[in-house]
């Protein structure tokens, strides 16, 4: 078992151009998942810091969405 309040800071470290907010998670429009780095989409946990698993599935099919008209409008 694993058990995480907070996104691994690795992510904002490694990734040049990701804003992240005060706690460290990543910033990112709720609507679809784009964070501020073109073709990057995030969700869930590292999103909102610790919530439950429905409001992270919620965000998973929002960036799955976004993904695809990204995608779609490359």
């Amino acid at each position: 078992m694993s058990l995480g309040t907070s996104p691994n800071p690795l992510i904002s470290s490694t990734t040049e151009g990701l804003e992240v907010n005060r706690r460290g998670c990543i910033v990112a429009d709720e609507e679809n998942g784009a964070s501020k780095k073109p073709g990057v989409f995030a969700g869930g946990d590292a999103v909102t810091g610790a919530a439950t698993v429905i409001l992270a599935m919620g965000a998973g099919k929002a960036a799955a969405k976004g993904i695809h008209e990204y995608l779609q409008n490359k």
